[in-house]
């Protein structure tokens, strides 16, 4: 019975099939070329060893290799190039100039390189050049403060780590370096930041330096910038003032009249004010200056770095008039059967007050009141205290204490009428 076109065709299928899978079984271990180009040479100890010695890579850093591989066939398929490492050690080099390093071959991992042969090419280095290192261990760290803290907070002082960098390369371009930027953003901050940052380095004319080839003992700086809570509390003085001399008839300022403090919420809420002292006002005649500490309360902070604070004060109104006064009376004598008599004729006594109320006085709206509380039960000549007191209760005071002289005089049954004796006769 003929077989029919469909089975012929299977018939070719599975042949070719089985002649194709007995050839991979005998060619599996036969050796084929891999082609693996642009690999490029990793470089150890360039900033350890190299640059201990002063010495540093100038050239060749980027150095490539095209490799040729012989391995069986079946390594082929799963031999990952991108895992396959060129490494050079600088530690061997100890002069400058050109050198020539040679380079190992690191294999992918699950590859066994005893089945791995090097076809191309047959030798295994690479040129590099290396000249004299040049380092400059204090280059300044600046940082460009981007926005503003939150409202009712205070950025403290930048902190960094490290506080200046080191770089080193070739002396050309190293002495180039003037500073290195870190840019910080503190828009709205209401807590201290803590970042790490990347730097750009800047020379002398403040343009941003794009070499390569300076390195750096750090890639990165840690920037710590303190934002704390802060209030304004006002600084004030306590005036002591006296009648006729009030505070409205003095222009005062105080050169610092507020600090910033931060410290506990609650603690900063309560405090209204700082008192730093107290002024007599009656002590002053024209223009007198106080430079007062700031106390600050224990537990808070002095953002403002101030630690004194000046008064100047002037009087503007306050004036003085002398009166011959001749009007007298006494007080605090309860004693109806004695009398009272003043005898000081007159005196005189300095007024203070403002200018236009010491205008309107006269001698006649003065009295001089005796103070008699201290002999109420004594008889005789004796200087006690006087208050001196103006017509219409205006606000007047006086300069200085006065005293006047009073008689008082004894009962009329208290006088000695007694008859002589006999034996006086």
């Amino acid at each position: 019975m003929p077989m029919s076109n469909g089975r012929k065709v299977l018939y070719i299928t599975i042949s070719v099939a089985i002649a194709f899978a007995l050839w991979f079984f005998v060619n599996s271990t036969a050796d084929v070329d891999l082609t693996i180009n642009a690999i490029p040479v990793e470089f150890y100890n360039a900033e350890t060893a190299l640059a201990n010695k002063g010495l540093m890579l100038i050239s060749g850093s980027d150095a490539t290799v095209d490799l040729v591989l012989t391995m069986p066939r079946d390594m082929v398929y799963g031999f990952d190039s991108d895992r396959l490492r060129l490494v050079a050690d600088l530690s061997s080099i100890n002069t400058p100039g050109t050198q020539s390093l040679t380079y190992s071959i690191a294999y992918p991992p699950g590859v066994n390189p005893n089945q791995v042969s090097v076809k191309s090419p047959t030798v295994r280095t690479v040129s590099v050049r290396v000249g004299e290192l040049y380092r400059k261990n204090d280059v300044e760290i600046r940082v460009n403060l981007v926005g503003t803290v939150a409202d009712g907070y205070v950025a403290g002082r930048v902190q960094l780590l490290p506080s200046v960098l080191e770089v080193w390369g070739q002396q050309s371009d190293v002495t180039n370096v003037s500073y290195a930027q870190v840019t910080l953003n503190i828009e709205n901050a209401r807590s201290t930041i803590v970042e790490q940052l990347e730097y750009a380095l800047y020379d002398y004319e403040d343009q941003p330096i794009a070499s390569s080839s300076i390195h750096a003992a750090s890639d990165t700086i840690q920037v710590t910038m303190p934002v704390i809570s802060a209030t304004d509390i006002p600084l004030t003085i306590n005036f002591v003032e006296d009648t006729g001399v009030r505070l409205d008839s003095f222009d005062y300022s105080l050169d610092v009249a507020a600090v910033t403090l931060s410290g506990d919420a609650n603690q900063i809420a309560a405090l209204k004010e700082i008192v730093l002292g107290e002024v007599t006002l009656a002590e002053i005649e024209d223009t007198a200056t106080y430079t007062f500490e700031i106390p600050i309360p224990e537990g808070m902070t002095n953002l403002s770095g101030v630690t004194e604070s000046t008064l100047t004060i002037s009087n503007r109104d306050v004036a003085t008039k002398s009166v011959v006064v001749t009007n007298f009376d006494y007080e605090n004598f309860g004693v109806e059967d004695r009398t009272v008599e003043v005898v000081t004729g007159s005196l005189t006594v300095t007024l203070r007050g403002t200018k236009t109320v010491l205008e309107s006085i006269t001698a006649l709206d003065v009295t001089a009141v005796a103070d008699l509380s201290g002999v109420t039960n004594a008889s005789g000549t004796y200087t006690v205290p006087a208050t001196i007191r103006v017509a219409n209760d205006l606000d007047v005071g006086t300069v200085q204490s006065h005293l006047l002289t009073v008689r008082i005089g004894l009962p009329e049954e208290e006088i000695d009428t007694e008859p002589e004796t006999e034996e006086e006769l």
